[in-house]
């Protein structure tokens, strides 16, 4: 491949290399996830008490209506009553939806690989996947914001149906709908009715999960890399440009029960561009590493890496309820599509101006995207100094000296959410940065091999 435009491009025979791959692979459902709905009522394997507890009474406060000490057990008698309405409402058991599908991935990939001149291979590559019948967790009793609105409008002011109100017994005092009584808000708070005789009367269910495989995803990326030896020097550098979207990053990132799609933006983890480069030198102070002086000079190696990077997504959350769900995952703020205007963290503390969000109008979900722009990114260097010294034959002593963010730069990177830039619209931080990584470390070690 020497001649014609072919050969202009891609060389001599042995100098370039061009590979491509694609598979579909499946993977079983982990079974910490699957542990996650042991804990169901009433004979869960544990659970999660809101109050202190004491060793001689464990189960004495696991629900909010105390269902007393269980032990020791005795079984009712047949036709007993009244034995369901301790556990009742159920409410944060997940369970597995029965109509999940076995979770896949499509892979695909194409790479160029190059030799350019005699010392260096320069790499180009395409790499893309899609991710199908993911397992996530979706709320399965949703509040009906339009419910809760017709009850706040038959009930006193004040006594009505609202933000976290999907839970609750209404009944209308008065009017021409006098009497009529609603059990919450939510699709199946009653189907049994075994409750509904105890003072208080108590609903089935109240907020309670899938763990469903409704979570989808695809990531494209061309990553680029370029190895080079020249002389004493050594470089390896690497950049990717790359987007990853999805409706679930993961199996608690909560899927919103109105419309899946809803969810859909920016993976928690996405970093569009990332661009790594090494490098090492040996210092050339000594010729010889015989004598005193050859080993005192001789072997010394100064190497470091930098590193620049986009954030992550910042993660957009509502806390009040407002879309009268009862749920996670449905409450976002509002945007008004203006441009997202970035400030200087070091003179303001704001990552974002928040101007262009604005709380949910209650009953109705935020339009924002739940992650669509990206936090602070990173611009580090660490730097390395070593040396060997070959002591005998069989003995060498090993030094190094270590310096992690040498420079001291601050980095906002690295927060629950993937950054620490505060995401909730109601908070009073909102859009400000929280937090960062440690700043510069230092460490030496002396390592002798015999």
């Amino acid at each position: 491949m020497t001649d014609g435009i072919l050969g202009k491009i891609f060389g001599g025979p042995g100098k370039t290399s061009i590979r491509a791959g694609a598979g579909i692979y499946y993977t079983a459902i982990e079974d910490l996830t699957l542990f996650n709905e042991v804990g169901d009522p009433p004979f869960g394997l544990f659970y999660i008490s809101p109050v202190p507890v004491y060793m001689e009474q464990p189960y004495e406060s696991r629900t909010a209506a105390n269902p007393g000490q269980r032990f020791p057990f005795t079984i009712p008698p047949p036709g007993a009553t009244g034995i369901w309405d301790q556990y009742l409402p159920i409410t944060t058991a997940p369970t597995f939806k029965t109509t999940n599908k076995l979770p896949y991935s499509e892979q695909y990939n194409l790479t160029i690989q190059r030799e350019v001149g005699r010392s260096a291979v320069a790499t180009v590559s395409y790499v893309g996947s899609l991710g199908r019948h993911l397992l996530s967790t979706i709320e399965i009793n949703p509040g009906n914001a339009a419910t809760c609105l017709e009850i706040a409008n038959l009930m006193p002011a004040g006594q009505g149906c609202g933000q976290f109100g999907e839970d609750t017994i209404y009944t209308v005092p008065s009017g021409p709908q006098a009497g009529k009584v609603f059990y919450g808000t939510r699709p199946y708070a009653i189907t049994s009715g075994r409750g509904l005789s105890h003072n208080p009367p108590l609903m089935d269910f109240s907020s309670n999960t899938w763990e469903e495989t409704e979570a989808n995803s695809h990531y494209n990326a061309l990553q680029a890399s370029i190895q080079k030896e020249v002389g004493r020097w050594r470089f390896l550098g690497a950049y990717t440009w790359s987007k990853s979207m999805d409706n679930s990053s993961g199996f608690y990132d909560e899927i919103d029960p109105y419309n899946p799609n809803v969810s859909r933006g920016l993976s928690t983890f996405d970093i569009t561009q990332n661009f790594v480069i090494s490098y090492s030198y040996d210092l050339p102070l000594t010729k010889a590493t015989s004598g005193v002086q050859g080993k005192l000079l001789s072997g010394w190696t100064i190497s470091g890496i930098t590193r620049f990077t986009t954030g992550f997504p910042v993660t957009l959350t509502e806390s009040d309820d407002a879309s009268l769900c009862g749920c996670t995952g449905a409450d976002v703020p509002n945007y008004n599509g203006q441009p997202i205007q970035f400030r200087d963290i070091r003179k303001t503390g704001f990552w974002i101006d928040p101007a262009p969000f604005s709380a949910e109008t209650l009953g109705v979900p935020g339009n924002s995207r739940r992650r669509f722009f990206h936090g602070p990114g990173i611009n580090n260097w660490d730097f390395s100094l070593q040396k060997n010294t070959l002591l005998t034959e069989k003995t060498n002593l090993e030094f190094r000296a270590e310096f992690f963010n040498v420079f001291n730069h601050a980095q906002f990177m690295g927060g629950a959410n993937g950054n620490d830039v505060a995401g909730d619209i109601l908070g009073s931080n909102f859009g400000q940065v929280t937090g960062s990584l440690p700043g510069r470390v230092g460490q030496v070690a002396l390592k002798l091999s015999f």
